[in-house]
């Protein structure tokens, strides 16, 4: 019984031992990735793919970051009825140690929002800048591009660990008898210990040193000792037996290593170009749809369209006062009604599709679509062709003679220091026009240059016999009406902006009385009398006449004249001086005010489209002047997904001989040999225990059914990767060329659409100009309403279309530096982007040598031949 004891001592003791010397979970996980993290140091050296700033973990700020200890995660929510089958499965009692590291309800960082930056209101904004650094921290797909380059590395960490000293140690407690019973005489314990090495040659070294004691157990007790070092060397002469067959594990790794440094710098271009334009490059592995020009070009498309409603209110307006006059019919009234509710309704059908794609982007970064986020970014500001300070006076100023023309209701009592407020608004836009036209001045050597570049691409397409207006790229016809706008039209709306400032000052300056006796008697200053003939006001005064009330007076006035003629006694009935003196003795202070108040409406229409014309003339596009020759000679010295596609068709050859050496018969050489110890300590080695055997192991190459298969399918495959290595050529030729012609197409466009708009300003202000001229005596023309509306739908559309050309032309610009292996991002992952594209700016880099050992040239075509004779 003590024996037995004894023995389950011992055996609790060694058990012990083994239980503790194992590590920890979180001891394995550091140490998996201090070893990936080398791997990626070594390799990650080359700078066209370079990858910079790695880790696995997100960051404590990302919804992804895991709060817990990874290596004791609690328990998430499970689903109930799941759950039960986790304590009673199969009719047995589960484990309660499902819990041991407790429960939570948790699946994404619980605190990441507190880390995101809001304004005042709550809102994140939101540039590019911003969005893509959201996106790094916060996108599964990024996250998982970061995980699929780990996993790649480590797989060069195993394959290489293959090739380390493997070290290994065991021990046994037991009775030699093979049996556990009360009658032990003896007990003995086996340790040993042993290292294992592969080589390159596909030979293997394993030196095992084991150590016995021996006790007995009976009477007094004896020990004994016995150790023995052992060494095999087994080395391949015929299958297996080349480094490239026992390599090929390992070089398969590295080159795979490789190849995901590149893919990974490779879908960080792709992801740059899908978070800012939208569009996913091929082979990127990039994912998502929409992008940030989208909701930028979309809130300048609803700017446009708020822009239109501004200007069918202010026709309607128009339209009103000239009806009232008796000088326009009811239908022009009607038509412009009822294309204002369709701009109304068209602009609540945008901000809508605005609000569905502002969710879908944040989506697409890895965010819910819960938060609350503001689009703000200056790189489309030159598309506001209009300031929204500008637009938002016209607002005011449309609301103010809303109520103006509501006779019932009396002007606010902060009338007048509305006026001044009006006035110091508009003096600012026309400071800002000032800064407009430094900036067009500073451009212009930037926009001839373009245009003449661009006439030199289009002179292919004259000269082969197609029609392109002259407008679109020669630079005299653009100096010539650049200096038309600076020299005449500016100046002469200036003009006019001032003659109605004369007015309005008037106005805020003057009580009403004053005002009022001065509009009746005529009595205005030099400056007011000057503003008013400038301004067509000089019959201001009578302005308010109806047509029926100066025809009377008209014919009142010649039936006076004839009855002077005839020397007949004049009839009492009221004469033309009579009439007009009635008339003026109703509200002409605010009828005056009203009107003053429209031109100067006017006039900030004019200046809107002054500011127009100035802006849209200082657009310009980055020049992109390379042909597609020398963008896919670029592509194939750069690209890094054609690196892999070069790479991964070697491998496919590669692959022929590894299944090629399947096919050769065994034939490994293997040397034991055995030391043993002679004393009772089991320390002192002799050769008198001890041997050494040599021999060769040998199977020939009977039955190789399954390796002829999978040689025959090598060859197959290479086949296939040749095949689908020039359809990925063919394919990058392809898309270059169409991204050059789209770029090329998108110059073009540009130009068409920027004289577009330039016309359709124009064809506005020509038609409210002709609602300014006096109408006949039938009144304006009944077509004018359907005219200004069609211009003003024209204008919108063409404004629409400038800025959707320019940001294809971007997207496609950001795209063709891409597909050229080109494509620069900073240590922010930003797009470091070129001022010119070119062959010689896009940098044809010099490729480094193929190899580095002198290789064989094999004449192709007589090989084939020869195996075709066969």
């Amino acid at each position: 019984m003590n024996r037995f004891f004894c023995f389950l001592c011992l055996l609790a003791f060694t058990a012990g031992l083994g239980g503790n010397a194992g590590c920890s979970r979180q001891h394995y996980r550091h140490k998996a990735d201090q070893e990936i993290y080398s791997v990626l140091r070594q390799g990650n050296n080359d700078p066209r793919w370079r990858v910079d700033d790695y880790r696995i973990t997100p960051d404590a700020t990302s919804r992804m970051y895991n709060p817990f200890n990874p290596d004791g995660e609690p328990m998430p929510t499970d689903d109930p009825a799941s759950h039960r089958k986790m304590h009673n499965v199969g009719g047995m009692k589960g484990s309660h140690g499902w819990y041991e590291h407790g429960r939570t309800q948790h699946v994404e960082n619980p605190r990441w929002r507190q880390y995101l930056l809001v304004n005042e209101k709550g809102e994140i904004p939101l540039d590019k800048e911003r969005a893509l650094e959201l996106s790094i921290v916060h996108s599964p797909d990024y996250q998982a591009a970061r995980e699929r380059l780990y996993l790649a590395a480590m797989a060069v960490s195993e394959q290489r660990f293959r090739y380390d000293v493997q070290y290994f140690g065991n021990s046994s407690n037991g009775s030699p008898r093979g049996s556990l019973n009360y009658d032990i005489d003896t007990l003995e314990n086996s340790a040993g210990f042993g290292i294992n090495r592969r080589f390159a040659t596909g030979g293997t070294l394993l030196v095992d040193l084991a150590n016995s004691i021996t006790w007995s157990l009976t009477g007094e007790g004896s020990w004994n000792a016995g150790t023995t070092l052992n060494a095999v060397i087994t080395q391949p002469l015929l299958r297996n037996a080349s480094r490239k067959v026992e390599l090929e594990n390992l070089t398969q790794a590295e080159r795979n290593f490789l190849a995901a440094l590149r893919q990974m710098v490779f879908y960080q271009q792709g992801h740059y170009t899908r978070i800012v334009t939208g569009t996913v490059p091929q082979n990127t592995g990039a994912s998502g749809s929409g992008g940030f020009y989208q909701l930028l070009s979309e809130q300048i498309q609803i700017q446009n369209q708020r822009q239109q409603i501004i200007g069918l209110e202010d026709n309607l307006n128009r339209f009103d006062e000239l009806f009232e006059a008796g000088q326009s019919e009811r239908i022009n009234i009607e038509e412009t009604r009822q294309r204002l509710l369709q701009a109304q309704s068209n602009l609540l059908g945008r901000v809508n599709s605005y609000q569905n794609n502002i969710e879908a982007y944040i989506r697409s970064l890895g965010l819910p679509p819960d938060l609350q986020v503001t689009i703000d970014d200056p790189l489309l500001e030159q598309f506001q062709l209009i300031s929204p300070t500008l637009t938002l006076l016209m607002e005011n100023v449309g609301g103010s003679l809303a109520i103006m023309r509501e006779r019932e209701q009396p002007l606010p009592e902060n009338f007048r220091e509305q006026i001044k407020d009006v006035i110091r608004r508009a003096e600012g836009e026309i400071a800002v026009l000032h800064q407009d036209l430094e900036m067009l001045q500073r451009g212009m050597p930037e926009r001839i240059a373009n245009l003449q570049k661009l006439e030199t691409v289009l002179a292919e397409r004259i000269a082969g016999g197609e029609r392109i207006a002259p407008d679109i790229y020669d630079s005299e016809i653009f100096i010539n009406r650049i200096n038309t706008l600076r020299n005449d039209e500016i100046p002469r709306t200036l003009s006019r902006l001032q003659a109605s400032f004369t007015l309005l000052h008037l106005i805020a300056d003057t009580d009403e009385e004053t005002l009022r006796e001065m509009i009746r008697n005529r009595s205005f200053e030099a400056p007011v009398q000057e503003a008013l003939m400038l301004l067509n006001l000089s019959d201001s005064a009578d302005a308010h006449l109806t047509e029926q009330q100066r025809e009377f007076a008209r014919v009142a006035e010649e039936l006076k004249q004839l009855q002077e003629e005839l020397g007949v006694e004049p009839t009492p009935e009221p004469d033309a001086q009579s009439v007009i003196t009635e008339v003026r003795r109703r509200d002409n202070y605010r009828d005056w005010v009203r009107r003053a108040f429209s031109v100067f409406q006017n006039e900030l229409v004019t200046l809107s489209l002054m500011q127009t014309r100035t802006r849209l003339d200082t657009m310009t596009l980055v020049p992109v002047s390379v042909t597609p020759e020398e963008a896919f000679q670029i592509a194939s010295e750069n690209r890094l997904d054609w690196m892999n596609r070069r790479a991964a068709l070697v491998d496919a050859w590669r692959e022929i001989d590894i299944m090629a050496d399947a096919l050769k018969g065994v034939l490994n050489l293997r040397v034991a040999g055995n030391l043993g110890t002679t004393d009772r300590y089991g320390v002192q080695f002799s050769k008198n225990n001890s041997d050494l055997t040599v021999g060769l192991t040998w199977a020939s190459p009977l039955t190789r059914h399954a390796e002829m298969m999978n040689y025959r399918s090598s060859q197959i495959a290479y086949q296939r990767a040749r095949r689908d290595y020039y359809t990925y050529v063919d394919t990058v030729q392809a898309e270059l060329r169409n991204t050059l012609r789209d770029v090329q197409m998108s110059q073009i466009n540009f130009e068409i659409n920027r004289n577009a708009v330039l016309i359709g300003t124009i064809r506005v202000d020509v038609m409210q100009l002709r609602m300014e001229r006096p109408p006949t005596r039938a009144g304006i023309d009944t077509n004018i309403s359907r005219q200004l509306i069609d211009a003003l739908d024209d204008l919108t559309r063409s404004q629409n279309d400038l800025l959707n050309t320019w940001v294809t032309f971007q997207t496609r610009r950001m795209v063709l530096d891409c597909y050229m292996g080109t494509m620069q991002l900073d240590e922010r992952g930003r797009w470091i982007e070129p001022d010119v594209m070119s062959s010689t700016a896009g940098g044809m880099r010099e490729q480094a040598p193929f190899l580095s050992i002198p290789v064989p040239i094999i004449e192709t075509p007589r090989l084939n031949r020869r195996y075709v004779e066969e």
